[in-house]
């Protein structure tokens, strides 16, 4: 964290917009970011106005990567519910025989 100043015997001293810079690491790092790209971004912020660019495109992408997770849990929690609702429903009937239908061959030719 080259951002953060130390004093004379190297304690950190953190200001609050080292909180901050943390915070927004710690968010990258729960995206699933590479700690190589979060190191990138620390790069570019040291790096001032010149990347403002750079790291907006980065946000962009992120913004991006986590609407995919979120899409993808939201399917995930459908099959959660639906298991849920099943194995609920199977107990109360002493069996899962309940949800077993008629399974008729199809032919495929």
């Amino acid at each position: 964290m080259p951002f953060v100043k130390r004093t004379a015997s190297g304690t950190r001293v953190f200001k609050e917009s080292d909180i901050q810079t943390l915070n927004v690491i710690e968010c990258l790092k729960d995206t699933g970011m590479p700690i190589k790209e979060i190191k990138t971004f620390i790069d570019w912020i040291s790096e001032g106005d010149s990347t403002l660019q750079q790291r907006y495109d980065m946000f962009i992408e992120r913004e991006a990567a986590v609407e995919a997770q979120l899409e993808k849990m939201k399917k995930t929690m459908e099959v959660i519910k639906h298991k849920c609702w099943y194995y609920k429903t199977a107990l109360e009937a002493g069996t899962e025989v309940i949800h077993k239908k008629d399974e008729t061959e199809i032919s495929m030719d």
